[in-house]
Parts: C-alpha cells; sequence; structure tokens
C-alpha cells in the first residue's frame, strides 16, 4: 500500500506540521507503508528558497521518504502575496505531480493552507484515489479570529470550499478533538483523532552546544523554541519579564524565527528587559538538547483559537519539563489532564507572573509536573502509538464503497 503526503511544509524547514508529518511518514513504513511527501521547495519562513535549492521540480530524500519538491512564489508577507504563494504551491503540484510521483493508494492532504484543496482534488481524480484530509487549523476560522481576514465574500468562498473538502475526502483527521468534532457537525464524514506527539527516546539528553546558546547567566530558564508569530502572542512573556520583581528569579529564551522576531527583539532593546534573550532558530535536531539544557518549557498563544493545540506542549511532556502554557481551550485541557504544567488564560499578565513565580521558585513542583509529563509522552503521546491509529484510520478509507472524487 502507498500513501502520498501532499503538504506545502516539509524538513528542512522547521514547524510543528513539518515535524509531524516527517516522522508520521517514518512510523507508517515501519507499518509496511510505501510512502511518499509532494511539497514545495523550501521556503518557510524566510519566504524565499532555501540555500543549494533549484529553482525548478527536483526530489530529494528525507529520512526514508521519497520527496518531490516543486516550485512556487515563496513569500510571507502580505495577505495578497501569501495567497499567490498558496495558489501556486497548488497548481505546481497539480502540474509536477503526475509527472514526477507514482500513483498512491490514498493521498494525505495537510491543510492548511486551504486551496492544497485544489491540487488534492485534482491529483485524486488523475489516480482515481480517495484523500484523507488532515486539518491542522478550522480555516477560514483561524484567519478569522486571528482579525488576519475579515469576514466578508472572500470568506463565505474559502468556508465553501473547506466544506466541499471535507464532504468530498474519505475521511477527515485533526489534530484535536474540537476540530473533528466542527468537521463531523457539518460534513457527516468519517473522521478520527490524530494528536500531534513525539519519539519520547529522542528527548531527555543534555546537549552541551545547546546549554551554550541558553547561557551562563543564572536560571531557572524558561524556554520558547518555535515560530515567533503574530498568534503566539509572546509580547506576553516580554510583559511579565519586565516587571518581575528582583526577588523573584528566573530568564527567558526565545528560540526562533517569524514575522514578530524583529518586533520582539526591538522591544527587548528599548525597554532593556535583561529577563528575556532571542536566539536563532536551532535545527529540530537541537530542539531535544535545548529542552535538556533548559529548567521549564512555554507554550502560548495570543488568542483562543478553536481547536488549537502547540505541539510545544508534547515536547516538554517528552523531555521531563514543566509546561507554562499560556492558552485555553483544548490545549489547557490536555495539559491539566496530564497533570504536566500550569495553564493560564491569554491575556490575563497577573496570572502569567504567578505562575512563573511558581515555577521559578519550587524545584519540587518542577519535578513533580515534569515526571507526569514523561509519562503522558510514554502513554498517549507516543508518535508510534498514534501512527498506529492513523494506520488503521488510512486502511478503513480504503474499504471498498469508498468512493473517489468525481
Amino acid at each position: 500500500m502507498k500513501v502520498l503526503i501532499l503538504t506545502q511544509y516539509f524538513p528542512p524547514e522547521m514547524g510543528a506540521p513539518q515535524a509531524r508529518l516527517s516522522e508520521l511518514g517514518e512510523r507508517l513504513i515501519d507499518l509496511g507503508w510505501e510512502v511518499e511527501a509532494l511539497t514545495a521547495l523550501p521556503n518557510y519562513p524566510a519566504g524565499r528558497v532555501f540555500p543549494g535549492y533549484p529553482h525548478k521540480a527536483m526530489a530529494d530524500t528525507v529520512g526514508r521518504i521519497r520527496t518531490v519538491r516543486v516550485p512556487l512564489l515563496p513569500s510571507q508577507k502580505g495577505f495578497a502575496r501569501r495567497l499567490a504563494c498558496y495558489f501556486s504551491f497548488a497548481g505546481s503540484a497539480a502540474f509536477h505531480g503526475p509527472r514526477l510521483c507514482t500513483r498512491p493508494d490514498v493521498l494525505f492532504v495537510e491543510s492548511p493552507p486551504l486551496f492544497i484543496g485544489f491540487a488534492a482534488r485534482r491529483l485524486a481524480r488523475r489516480w482515481r484515489c480517495p484523500y484523507v484530509l488532515n486539518v491542522s487549523d478550522l480555516w477560514p476560522q483561524s484567519a478569522i479570529e486571528m482579525g488576519v481576514i475579515k469576514p466578508g465574500f472572500a470568506t463565505r468562498m474559502a468556508e465553501r470550499l473547506e466544506l466541499s473538502l471535507y464532504r468530498n475526502a474519505a475521511g477527515v483527521t485533526g489534530q484535536s478533538e474540537e476540530i473533528v468534532e466542527s468537521v463531523a457537525a457539518r460534513s457527516g464524514t468519517p473522521v478520527e483523532v490524530i494528536t500531534n506527539g513525539v519519539e519520547p527516546s529522542r528527548f531527555g539528553q543534555v546537549d552541551e552546544a545547546a546549554r551554550e546558546l541558553i547561557g551562563p547567566e543564572p536560571g531557572p530558564v524558561f524556554l520558547y523554541a518555535g515560530l515567533l508569530g503574530l498568534a503566539q502572542g509572546l509580547d506576553q512573556i516580554l510583559d511579565v519579564a519586565a516587571r518581575l520583581p528582583p526577588e523573584v528569579p528566573g530568564r527567558c529564551v526565545l528560540v526562533g524565527e517569524g514575522p514578530v522576531r524583529r518586533r520582539l527583539q526591538e522591544r527587548i532593546d528599548r525597554e532593556g528587559i535583561s529577563r528575556v534573550r532571542l536566539v536563532p532558530a536551532q535545527p529540530r535536531e537541537r530542539i531535544p538538547g535545548l529542552l535538556a539544557a533548559a529548567d521549564i518549557a512555554v507554550a502560548s498563544l495570543g488568542m483562543r483559537l478553536p481547536g488549537a493545540v502547540p505541539s510545544k506542549i508534547y515536547e516538554a511532556m517528552a523531555s521531563a519539563r514543566p509546561l507554562l502554557l499560556i492558552a485555553e481551550g483544548e490545549a489547557a485541557r490536555r495539559v491539566e489532564r496530564a497533570g504536566c504544567g500550569l495553564t493560564v488564560r491569554p491575556g490575563d499578565l497577573e496570572a502569567v507572573r504567578e505562575a512563573w513565580t511558581r515555577l521559578a521558585t519550587d524545584p519540587e513542583l518542577r519535578a513533580r509536573l515534569g515526571a507526569a509529563g514523561r509519562r503522558a509522552a510514554e502513554t498517549e503521546y507516543d508518535r508510534a502509538k498514534i501512527a498506529q491509529r492513523l494506520d488503521g484510520f488510512l486502511r478503513r478509507c480504503l474499504q471498498p464503497g469508498v468512493e473517489t472524487p468525481g
């Protein structure tokens, strides 16, 4: 059986979808699948093709996954340019896919961007195979919540496309219960929760080079490693760090790149926020070492986004590091159920300050929360077990009676 992963984002790019899809692909190979990926030339989040890659379709290998990369108009600045980026990838994948990929038994399609659905439908018709849509965010709802777009004609058209993609899919997976419940209520399509997760064996080892990146200043060290974007609400960390009294220990290291990095650095410099340090994005292989060298992991959202569960919570669990989670909804419920961190609603700076103080001054609390997180990573969020659920769902979607898109 062969599955083709259709995604705009894939390693060597950094990010949650890239890590999740490549690691799930590896585990599906272990379960007997032949796995191929159809993706864009790597360009995220810089908005330009990475050095060393040609500006034309090519194939290489990520781990054991043959990976076909196609050109696009890379851009992450401005709504119109991002739309051009999304549409150019959809068109390029639909054109190059049949020439460079072999026919799969099923397409596994990563959304957002929602417009990848145009490529999914065309490829599914060409190959006469079903597609399973994996929904990481409820788009356009999340974009409206973030203020990226305003409700209107364009969003109504996007909602029609969204619903059509759900209804024509052989199945839909989502990283949270909120996502799959929303899809099921509107489409009647078979759904399955396929959470993000980790490979616990990769976490827990101290990396001396990572320790150097974090720096020698006194801790405890709070670590955020990921996209520095609008949705993450990282100004909350700066607001709290700037106002902590001297007797409260702790400092925060923010590791990553993204659209708000420059603004964060300007605030740190202008306001003299000595407790916060920015470090450039690091290779995915270094993240476990960074977490092992820190004392507390931070995951943050600036607002409530339906179905959003930051992937950082699973990495913190596997590292046996307590979490400071600034989020609500399902993300908070998962952390509270695992007993692995302190949760705070976005915007409640006083509660963030109190959580920082508790974690920074209570090593026994940190040890207890960290141990609970490690147990959850080994039982509920082990990537191998998640891949087994995906394997079963994909096989059910291939049972006789599943119609291919017309």
